[in-house]
């Protein structure tokens, strides 16, 4: 080879090696770039992930306040069905008295009636 192709062959050398090492630059600058970002959201990921931690305890405590109202609940509608079915009573009692203080007032008035006594209502 002459001299003149190896100083050829020296510049497109440099030429490629110039480009090559604009572009390492750049993909360099990208890579950084992108390396903060990712530094950025992985912390923000952590607040995240500590929020949910907070929140998932809350739940936790929520559900058992939530168990306790239940139980209170169970027991408050026993007391109800059992204050329901003792009402009811009275009123199939109420029923039966009134009905038998109607036959006795017919019965009492048939007597008033025979005896010629008037009544005092």
């Amino acid at each position: 080879m002459t001299d003149d192709e190896i100083k050829k062959l020296k510049a497109i050398i440099k030429d490629e090696v110039r480009s090559v090492k604009e572009l390492a630059e750049v993909t360099n600058q990208k890579v950084r770039s992108i390396d903060g970002s990712q530094m950025l959201m992985s912390s923000q990921l952590r607040r995240v992930a500590d929020q949910i931690s907070v929140i998932n305890e809350k739940l936790d405590n929520q559900g058992d306040s939530l168990n306790s109202v239940t139980d209170t609940l169970n027991s408050h509608t026993l007391s109800l069905v059992t204050i329901e079915d003792t009402l009811k009573g009275y009123g199939d009692m109420y029923k039966v008295n009134k009905e038998k203080a109607e036959d006795l007032d017919e019965r009492v008035g048939v007597i008033e009636d025979h005896l010629g006594l008037t009544s005092q209502k």
